[in-house]
């Protein structure tokens, strides 16, 4: 919407510097005079009018996208050039209808004088088409440019920074709020650690991410991981869909001593008994058993886990625990497009939680608790991606396959595309995207 707006702009201002000449040369030939300030003005003011309009048709088009399936179909497949030049043709349309509306009015006398009002406003308004069309023009040409910043993006190392933020918003495209939240969590928590606080005894940090599928949760726990590679901190990841019965939990915390396996230390306390300094990502809480769903309450808790073969205990004051659901995912998107304080977003977000149970097969059910959330330290809700940020994503993940692919190429195949990402997911849209180019 912003970059089809500019693109609007840009063909009003060329539209309008074309015109001016024209409208010197007329007055001089017709009155015989130069062309006065009043003239100037009356002129800017009626482009300013047709402009605002424009802008208008553009923010009524772009809105009906968003509430009607129809008008999204098509305004999803429209380009910037398409966008604007429907966006002015709707505000053509409707001063148009102005004048014929006046026309039966009786405010203006004649047919003949209204057809010399619309013929004169065609002709007065013909540049706007001729400005769209070199915005188009100024656009394709830039393109190779735009594209050759991109790559260096793509290629360049990430920045060297002293905290997440800028590198996980480097990784992660469009999650600035989840990044920026994890980033406050880790730095004060962090601090109260080292100063000794009897509250940090337990788990160093814990999140619960929330939000639609394939919108970052996970690339955002491995880009946290791999920032904190750098003071030592391995990656963890546990699938919590194994977890999905009662004795699927021993592979995760050993077997009791005198059963068959106890001799196989449980993985997550070998984890944290071979570096305590760990990055855990359990993906898909709602997935797990209750006794998985039990264990993990009780870790966020106490801050430790007990290899249950040597009853062993190994404390996580340096681990960060990262949790991820999908539960009630739409309805944080919803929450995340309509809300924009912190404050209410945090309770709207929990608030949802709090109310929310999913049903699988065979009776089980699962449902977040209010005491499951006390214990987690920030519930980080991920929003819906953006059709530039798919473009974005596209693009990184088209070139780190090898392909070399220019950007004009994936934002055509972006815009083809689009309509699987909502529906189903990046994950998705990433592979339909691969299979055109890789058939192509």
């Amino acid at each position: 919407m912003l970059r089809a707006w500019f693109f609007l702009t840009v063909a009003y201002v060329i539209g309008f510097a074309i015109f001016v000449p024209f409208e010197v040369v007329y007055v001089l030939i017709s009155k015989g005079r130069v062309l006065s300030s009043e003239d100037f003005s009356r002129a800017f003011g009626i482009y300013l009018i047709i402009y605002i309009f424009s802008l208008f048709g553009m923010w009524a088009l772009s809105a009906l996208s968003q509430e009607m399936e129809f008008f999204y179909r098509i305004w999803s497949r429209l380009g910037f050039f398409r966008r604007a030049l429907l966006s002015h043709g709707i505000a053509t349309l409707m001063i148009l209808m102005w004048g014929i509306l006046a026309f039966f009015q009786n405010a203006i006398e004649s047919f003949s004088d209204l057809f010399l009002g619309m013929v004169g406003f065609a002709f007065f308004t013909s540049p706007v088409v001729l400005g769209l069309v070199i915005a188009n023009w100024l656009m394709h040409a830039t393109a190779g440019l735009s594209q050759l910043m991109r790559k260096l993006v793509v290629r360049v190392r990430p920045p060297k920074t002293l905290d997440f933020a800028e590198y996980g918003k480097w990784v992660v495209v469009g999650q600035d709020y989840a990044i920026d939240t994890i980033q406050k969590v880790l730095t004060a928590n962090t601090k109260l650690a080292d100063r000794g606080d009897p509250r940090r005894d337990g788990i160093l940090a814990s999140f619960l991410f929330v939000g639609p599928t394939g919108v970052g949760k996970t690339e955002t726990a491995k880009a946290l991981a791999s920032w904190l590679s750098q003071d030592g901190y391995d990656f963890l990841r546990i699938d919590a869909n194994q977890f999905s019965d009662r004795e699927s939990t021993w592979t995760l915390l050993g077997s009791p001593k005198g059963y068959v396996g106890s001799e196989t230390p449980g993985l997550l306390p070998y984890a944290i008994s071979q570096n305590p300094k760990q990055v855990i990502l359990i993906d898909e809480i709602e997935k797990a058993d209750q006794g998985f769903y039990q264990f993990l309450l009780q870790m966020l808790d106490e801050g430790y886990v007990v290899e249950r073969s040597t009853g062993d205990a190994y404390y996580l004051q340096r681990a960060i625990v990262i949790i991820t659901s999908n539960l009630e995912n739409k309805r944080i998107a919803e929450i995340m497009e309509t809300l924009s304080d912190p404050v209410e977003i945090d309770i709207s977000v929990r608030k949802t939680l709090e109310g929310a149970k999913i049903s699988f097969g065979g009776g089980r059910t699962f449902r977040i608790t209010p005491e499951f959330l006390g214990r987690i330290d920030a519930v980080v809700p991920f929003r819906s991606l953006g059709f530039e940020d798919l473009v974005e994503i596209a693009y990184r993940n088209l070139r780190g396959l090898g392909l070399n692919v220019g950007y004009e190429t994936v934002y055509e195949l972006t815009q083809k595309y689009y309509p699987v990402a909502r529906e189903y997911g990046v994950r998705y849209f990433l592979k339909k995207v691969q299979e055109d180019v890789l058939t192509q």
